[in-house]
């Protein structure tokens, strides 16, 4: 294993289904995931953290008259920003 997958190996395991297969003609085979720009695959520490501490607040985040939806639109406001953050990204960047 090179020093780049033993770097990301712990990402990589765990990510949700990695080792997840699938039958057809040619048998039982581990899928092989190569969408990554449309959508990705679901990755442990955000799906537990989303199921554990943000799933019972979940809303329309363009609702503000209620607590849930202020909750909602707060937490996308700032992921949007901490995203901004980790990318260099100008504050009149589109995200």
């Amino acid at each position: 294993m090179t020093d780049l997958e033993q770097h990301f190996k712990q990402f990589r395991d765990q990510t949700i289904g990695i080792q997840q297969t699938i039958t057809g003609p040619y048998g039982e085979k581990t899928i092989v995931y190569a969408d990554w720009t449309a959508s990705g695959r679901l990755y442990s520490p955000i799906e537990d953290m989303i199921s554990n501490h943000i799933g019972a607040f979940i809303a329309n985040t363009h609702t503000e008259t209620s607590s849930t939806g202020c909750i909602m639109t707060h937490a996308y406001h700032r992921a949007k920003q901490e995203i901004k953050k980790h990318v260099n990204a100008a504050p009149t960047d589109a995200l």
